[in-house]
């Protein structure tokens, strides 16, 4: 099973979470982290601990510079992400010709079960396999008419993606993602899921939520949702969020910082302490973070987590 991962320095503890809650249930893996600053103290903890674990970790480098003129976020809310959220576009290039189909997976993200069952899914007619928002999720930034996507098309979440690697070789999708990612850039909010969603939309296989399970599913605004891909996800959501098989903590609070309230961040926190950097320091709030993503939302109660019963 090949799983590519892709961060800076500053992430690297976050990516290990990723690995080490992986290599709890599946053994045979081989890791790539596309990174373009990763010192080589974090490079030597990531594979040692890979390798204790099971698992095979390659720490492919990328040049940066390459990446210079490509839009970055000017929304407040999206700054912690940085250019390695392009590098997963480069795939065929970055990766070895035996890499055929892979795994992607943003940092910010536990595994709770085996990814075998992921990986094994039929996508040899599309090029990737996705969990798709809302059609009314303001996430999406206006995506429908921004990038001229017709709704029925629907808008994926690119946090979690299994790819055809081969379809992408063969239908040359890297130089078709840099081609509109130029031409287009005084449109691209959402960095690379924008341009994934123009150049893959329409050949994407809707996943289960299961294998990308956002904040936003553990709402309570979700019960009230009537848009077609949420009636769709509505019909497994109650089963799924007492025990989904990947989470994907979308919002901030992020459960590396204090004032987290995500009924999962525990599992974020026990699966840190399998790694080399399980003395991480907690991130204190600024005030004015307390307030917008924590009491404001709460308060006008369009980002309250509903109490779950879990399963486990």
């Amino acid at each position: 099973m090949n799983i590519v991962l892709a961060c800076d320095n500053n992430f690297a503890p976050y990516a290990a979470t990723v690995v080490a809650s992986i290599l709890r249930n599946d053994k045979k893996v081989h890791f790539f982290i596309l990174t373009d600053n990763m010192t080589s103290e974090n490079e030597h903890l990531l594979v040692s601990m890979t390798k204790d674990m099971g698992g095979l970790l390659d720490v492919v480098r990328v040049d940066g510079k390459l990446f210079a003129d490509f839009p970055m976020p000017s929304n407040l809310s999206l700054k912690h992400i940085g250019i390695s959220t392009y590098f997963r576009l480069f795939g065929e290039l970055l990766l070895p010709k035996s890499v055929d189909k892979l795994i992607y997976l943003d940092c910010d993200i536990v595994v709770r079960k085996s990814l075998q069952p992921l990986y094994d899914t039929d996508i040899s007619e599309y090029y990737l396999g996705a969990v798709y928002h809302s059609d009314d999720l303001s996430i999406n930034n206006g995506a429908f008419k921004r990038l001229d996507i017709p709704i029925s098309q629907g808008y994926f979440n690119a946090g979690v993606l299994l790819i055809n690697l081969s379809k992408w070789r063969e239908d040359g999708i890297y130089n078709q993602c840099v081609n509109y990612l130029h031409a287009n850039k005084e449109k691209i909010v959402n960095h690379d899921q924008d341009v994934l969603n123009v150049v893959c939309g329409k050949k994407t296989k809707m996943l289960s939520f299961t294998w990308n399970c956002t904040n936003g599913f553990l709402m309570t605004s979700y019960l009230k949702k009537t848009d077609k891909i949420s009636l769709i996800y509505k019909k497994e959501l109650e089963e799924i969020i007492r025990d989904p098989a990947v989470l994907h903590f979308t919002f901030r609070p992020k459960p590396w910082e204090i004032i987290c309230i995500h009924p999962y961040r525990k599992d974020f926190r026990d699966c840190i302490k399998l790694t080399p950097y399980k003395k991480i320091r907690y991130k204190m709030p600024l005030i004015k973070d307390v307030i917008n993503y924590l009491l404001k939302p709460n308060i006008m109660g369009y980002a309250r987590y509903r109490r779950i019963k879990k399963l486990r």
